[in-house]
């Protein structure tokens, strides 16, 4: 997952700006099966507002990085 993001955020980020993704709302069982939400907490994401649902119906909710300087290579 990370190595997967740095390399996203290399090719297609080239700052300053934000980063949006949206992943499972607080109340969605995906939430707490996938990870999803604490992986983008612990790459500096941070919580949004909630967005439009998934295809099944589940909570969605934008989370946002703010990106000060061009994205270089680790």
């Amino acid at each position: 997952g990370r190595r997967l993001m740095a390399e996203a955020m290399l090719r297609y980020v080239s700052g300053p700006g934000t980063v949006e993704v949206v992943t499972f709302g607080p109340d969605h069982p995906g939430a707490v099966e996938s990870g999803a939400r604490a992986f983008y907490e612990k790459l500096g994401f941070a919580p949004g507002e909630p967005t439009d649902p998934g295809p099944e119906g589940g909570s969605r909710q934008i989370y946002r990085l703010d990106v000060p300087d061009p994205v270089r290579p680790v």
